[in-house]
């Protein structure tokens, strides 16, 4: 039966959830965020002016507005502060605290307002009313924080029953708290649907920067790095290395393409084998491959690539037999530049014989 069915996607997507480590659900938390905040901030935008709507009410039952007016205008003051923080910040965090801010404060100026109120009825249909906003500003949230900032909600109900004294507290209470387990629940389901598609798009991105012929990462890839800088603030030394298959069109030429297809996958899965896993090895276009060795000074990654040059000079499981020429040079800092310099280095061991590693 299809219930059955949805059951055990359920069950399939929270053990991968639990899979999942603190990086892990940190990149995926700031993912759901990028991809549902505008949404959430329009909605919080057009409900806050909105709730400044509630002087009409005000007026029918105090018959002025004067009394309630402060609160209901002061949300707008925060409102302008919500679209600053939003403006100037991206992390997750910051627009989390921002979102659930300006809830809150649309819940603490109308209980203000409720204060002078003549008639305490409408507490409860206001209440009802915030379920709705928190449903909406759960789309950013993880269900812990989506769970304090109820516990808030219920904690400013109770607070200032003490002092406004609601006509019909024990009925509101008894609509919240399922209200409120509904909206938690709804974002746990939501939570785990969202995981099929950050999980696409895993799999799009990494299409993207990967070579469909040797498996390791391509030219792309490379471009994010230099684009993001992605290596410019980090304090360990950094190496790059260039290798080029020598005489690959020869391979090509006696053995075919297919063969030389086989070369190329076979020296992408055996430097994806031999480098560490923080390590980038990217085909860098035709028989060349760039390989970018982090927390690795210039003379350990010269000793790996000669190793890596003698390896596959005596390999016995390659398609034909070949060798290597590799240029490797210190990251300067400028991205550009370290490629010029290991350009040159690969183009010196090629211009010596072949076969061989130079240091630039």
């Amino acid at each position: 039966m299809r219930i059955f069915a949805n059951v055990k996607t359920s069950i399939n997507r929270y053990k991968d959830y639990r899979t999942m480590t603190k990086d892990d659900l940190a990149d995926f938390y700031q993912s759901k965020c990028d991809y549902y905040q505008e949404y959430v901030w329009v909605c919080l935008v057009v409900g806050t002016i909105l709730s400044v709507f509630y002087i009409v009410p005000d007026y029918m039952l105090n018959g002025s507005i004067i009394p309630t007016l402060i609160p209901r205008l002061t949300v707008l003051g925060i409102l302008l502060l919500f679209l600053i923080v939003l403006h100037f910040s991206h992390s997750r965090a910051a627009i989390v605290t921002a979102d659930y801010f300006l809830v809150h404060s649309i819940i603490v100026t109308t209980i203000c307002a409720a204060h002078f109120l003549g008639h305490k009825t409408l507490a409860s249909e206001f209440f009802l009313i915030m379920n709705l906003i928190f449903l909406i500003a759960g789309f950013v949230a993880r269900i812990r924080e989506i769970t304090v900032s109820y516990i808030i909600f219920f904690l400013e109900i109770l607070i200032s029953h003490f002092i406004i004294r609601y006509e019909n507290f024990p009925i509101i209470m008894i609509l919240i708290i399922p209200c409120g387990l509904a909206v938690i629940f709804s974002h746990v389901i939501l939570t785990f649907l969202y995981l099929d598609h950050y999980r696409l798009s895993q799999k799009l991105e990494l299409a993207m920067i990967t070579d469909p012929l040797t498996q390791v990462y391509n030219r792309h890839l490379l471009e994010k790095i230099v684009t993001k800088n992605a290596l410019m603030n980090m304090e360990e030394p950094i190496a790059i290395a260039m290798l080029d298959i020598d005489n690959f069109k020869k391979i090509n030429d006696e053995h075919g393409h297919y063969t030389g297809d086989l070369t190329l996958l076979y020296i992408g899965q055996k430097l994806s084998k031999e480098t560490h896993s923080d390590d980038y090895v990217i085909r860098f276009g035709g028989e060349e491959f760039i390989v970018i060795f982090k927390k690795c000074d210039i003379n350990n990654a010269c000793a790996r690539m000669e190793q890596f040059r003698q390896d596959v000079e005596k390999a016995e499981d390659s398609p034909v037999p070949f060798t290597i020429s590799v240029g490797v040079s210190k990251y300067t800092g400028d991205f550009s530049k370290t490629i010029q310099n290991v350009n040159h280095a690969l183009t010196k061991a090629k211009d010596s014989g072949r076969n061989s590693v130079v240091v630039v």
